[in-house]
Formats: structure tokens, sequence, C-alpha cells
């Protein structure tokens, strides 16, 4: 670079630091890159800019060419992109999102949502996958060649993939290759690993800290989709709850629905509504109606059962602890949705 093109080169980016900081318009910063040219007549300059109307802010880039080749200059704000990341966002279409700086590939989130369909939230499942992928490097998490065999083993039973000639049409039906799935597999023990290294125990005293979340009770319940009808069933049930049974089953033989007849419910599952309703109607007796997704249930109690710290509720706890720290890294981490709206959809209601 020649004595005349490095001066340009620093006027060029006094330029460039001075319109991001007067938060100069696109014409305006045209008439002073003109006013520049014509004190570097021999050299050719042109200014590219992006604007982005969420922030109200322009981003500037200045290119200065010689008889050598041409130089991109560029000028970042602190609380703005790099020109190298903007240029990911606009020419990787591969790209879907990228949380603290790393990327999630189109390639890596097809793939991991063939195993997430029962995922409440798919936006934030991928969010959460990039979070917990960035803390197993960060720890150095590894799974070894003796935990991938284990995981393809329960891979295969979970599946009832029996036969290498399953495996292969369950990879082909799903556009997967024998390495990829086995990177799955790391990253899925992986994944266990660090929720052990999170939860460290804790399971005894949470349970201590909330034993009644984990209370239980057996019930009978028929869904009603109004809530007129739904009083009405109830009462006429009210001094019989048995017959729920009857109705119940005249309801299955009129129309096929099973309905999902007996369930355990757990007092930590439901809303506070819910559980209010359900947790003071004494066992034997019939619940008022209960709002259950867009109509209501009645609920016949048969049995409670209190909160008790077997492997099932290690396993529960374990779940809610490791999601509530997954969480908090969700609400600080910085995330460019590429693919689709990053704001969160409505949940459901809360089905019973």
């Amino acid at each position: 670079m020649n004595e005349s093109t490095l001066a340009a080169a620093r006027d060029a980016m006094a330029l460039l630091v001075k319109l991001r900081a007067e938060r100069t318009g696109p014409e305006a910063a045209q008439e002073q890159l003109q006013a520049l040219r014509a004190r570097y007549p021999a050299l050719w300059m042109n200014m590219v800019w992006e604007q982005e109307s969420y922030a109200e802010t322009i981003h500037y880039d200045l290119l200065v060419g010689d008889e050598a080749g041409t130089y991109s200059l560029s000028y970042c704000a602190d609380e703005e992109q790099p020109w190298p990341v903007r240029g990911i966002q606009r020419f990787n279409e591969s790209l879907v999102l990228r949380v603290n700086d790393a990327p999630v590939r189109i390639s890596h989130a097809i793939t991991s949502l063939d195993y997430a369909w029962n995922t409440l939230h798919i936006g934030r499942h991928l969010i959460h996958m990039s979070l917990i992928d960035q803390e197993i490097r960060a720890r150095g998490i590894e799974t070894s060649d003796e935990e991938l065999s284990e995981a393809l083993v329960r891979f295969r039973r979970k599946r009832r993939l029996l036969t290498p000639e399953q495996v292969e049409r369950w990879m082909l039906e799903h556009g997967t290759t024998p390495t990829q799935l086995e990177g799955h597999l790391r990253d899925e023990r992986g994944r266990e690993k660090l929720k052990e290294q999170v939860v460290a125990g804790r399971e005894e005293a949470y349970f201590q800290a909330h034993r009644a979340s984990f209370d239980r009770v057996q019930v009978a319940r028929l869904y009603v989709p109004g809530r007129d009808e739904a009083q009405r069933l109830y009462r006429k049930l009210q001094g019989n709850p048995g017959q729920l049974l009857a109705v119940a089953q005249a309801r299955f033989v009129e129309t096929g629905d099973a309905g999902g007849l007996f369930a355990t419910l757990e007092r930590g599952e439901l809303d506070a509504e819910q559980a209010t309703l359900v947790f003071d109607t004494q066992p034997g007796q019939l619940t008022e109606p209960v709002p259950s997704g867009e109509g209501y249930e009645l609920l016949w109690v048969m049995q409670r059962i209190p909160g008790q710290l077997d492997e099932a509720t290690r396993q529960r706890i374990a779940s809610l602890l490791f999601d509530a720290w997954l969480e908090e890294k969700r609400r600080s981490a910085r995330v460019e949705w590429f693919w689709g709206a990053d704001e969160a959809a409505e949940l459901p209601a809360t089905v019973l």
C-alpha cells in the first residue's frame, strides 16, 4: 500500500467513525464521500450500507481501490455486529439462528427436530440445543466409545430397530448417515452428562422444599366441551360420582373415544386453579368442572398419594433443576433469528 492509499484509508476510517457517531443518513453520507474522493482523485472509492430498521441504525462500509487492488474498510460500534458476522447473516442461507455468536445450521436443526417432535416450542428447543452444546464444549465433556455403544443400543430398542437392515432403512428414511447418527448419539450422551453435573445431587433438597408439589391423585375423568353441559353433568352425578364411569362407557360405545379415562395427576403439573379444585376434593367425591384446554373435565378422585422421593421423582426433579438452569442461560443469551420470527408463540391452555 502506497502513501496516498494509506492516507486515504486513514481518512476513510475517520469518516466511518464520524458517520456512525452522527448517525448520518445515506444522502448526507454520500456527500461526505464525494468530498473524500475529491482529496484523492487517483483512487477509486465506493460506499455500501445496510440499514437495520428495528434498531434505526445504518452500518456503512467503504471500498478504496488503487492499482494493487481494493481495500474493504468497516467500523463497528461495540453494541453492533461486526462486518464479517453481517456477511454470514446475508449470504449463508443454511444458518437458522445464532446463539452467543455460535451458529445453528439447518442440517443440524432438522436432525435435532427429528428427535424432538414432542417438544412444546420448537424455537426454544433450538436455542436450548445450542446453549447445551456450547456448555458441553466449555466444560470439556466427552463421550467414550463404550458410552456411545450403550447409547446406540438404547436408540435401537426405543425404535424397535432390531436388525442392521432396519437401522439402515431408518437412516435412509430420515436422511441420516452413520456419521450423523453417531454424532447425534454422542451429543445426546453429552447432554445427559451435562445434566448430571448441573443437578449435582440436589434432588433431595429440592424435594424437601417442594414436597407438596409431588403429591398425586388417581382419578377417573370425563371431558366436556362446554361449561353449561359440564355444570349440568356435575349436578347430575354429584350424588353418585361412580356413575361417571357409566357415562364414560356410554360415550365410548357411541363415539369410540376412550378419552384417557384413568389418570394419575401430580400437583406440580397443574396450574393453580386446577390443583385447588382437584386436591381439595376428598377421595370418592367428584370435583367441580375443572378447566382443561378449551373445555372442562369432571374428575372422580379415587385415591391420594403423598409425594415420595422414588426414582421417577428424582428424574423429574433433575429435569426441573436442569430446565431452570437452561432457562437462565437462555435469558442472558444473544439470539439472532434468520429463519422465521424470534417471538415465542403463545403457549396453549394447560390440558390435564
